[in-house]
């Protein structure tokens, strides 16, 4: 006799492949995931490169300031370290927070401005390539650490979350289409910032700067050597008229 706890659980995701095909795919999700992850906040969205990403879905518990996620969205997603972990060769999969961040993550104006506010301890997000849109994020928010249990659901969840996921991101893409990128990259306006312009190579590296790299994760990511990092941000911080990433944030920020 199959128990009555296994055909609630397959009640549920009944409820989730029913909306494949529908905008009610992701509540659906979300409502079936609560069962047994705890979390604040959660969003739906396609990483571009160097464009602002494309939101599929958002939602909450505990009202995050829109004009937080509007600039998120419209410039911080750059430095965010589920993008920048995009932007090189990965595997699809879950990803916590931890797998992602760089050493001094949480020393940026990022995390103190907004990370720490939005999203507060704990992430989780499930990455996978979706051609030749992007990236599908889906991300999971808590004001507390995921527990070892949680984590081990979401593990159990992953292999067949992921192809759900894409099918329904495909399907809500072809019905809506994607939106013309109408905000301005973070590695666009630093590009005219400077005096003389930044080049293409220290913009590289006052994003990572920005997102909070070492010297020597810079070296590698860029496969240059750790004094020839330390060459281009001596150069950009003198053509930016700064001597620290906080004040490259704040230039940034008075952009914005």
């Amino acid at each position: 006799m199959i128990p009555v706890s296994d055909l609630a659980f397959h009640q549920r995701l009944a409820r989730v492949m029913e909306n494949l095909h529908h905008e009610g795919f992701w509540p659906a999700l979300i409502a079936f995931l609560r069962h047994a992850v705890i979390f604040d906040s959660w969003v739906a969205l396609i990483f571009r490169p160097e464009k602002s990403p494309q939101l599929l879905c958002v939602g909450d518990d505990d009202h995050v300031e829109d004009i937080l996620f509007t600039e998120y969205l419209q410039s911080f997603y750059a430095l965010d370290p589920y993008y920048q972990f995009t932007r090189s060769q990965f595997s699809p999969g879950l990803y916590r927070l931890d797998d992602v961040v760089p050493e001094y993550f949480k020393q940026t104006e990022y995390f103190q401005r907004y990370f720490a506010l939005n999203v507060v301890e704990d992430e989780v997000q499930f990455l996978f390539d979706l051609p030749p849109h992007g990236v599908l994020s889906f991300s999971l928010g808590s004001r507390n650490r995921f527990t070892d249990e949680e984590m081990g659901w979401l593990c159990l969840f992953t292999p067949w979350l992921l192809p759900m996921m894409k099918l329904a991101a495909t399907l809500q893409i072809a019905t809506a289409g994607i939106a013309p990128n109408q905000a301005v990259s973070l590695e666009a306006q630093l590009r005219h910032y400077g005096t003389p312009a930044l080049t293409d190579r220290e913009v590289q590296v006052a994003v990572l700067l920005l997102a909070g790299h070492s010297t020597k994760a810079i070296a590698i990511r860029l496969s240059i050597s750790p004094e020839t990092v330390k060459v281009h941000r001596r150069n950009l911080y003198e053509k930016l008229g700064v001597s620290s990433q906080a004040e490259i944030f704040a230039l940034f920020m008075m952009r914005n």
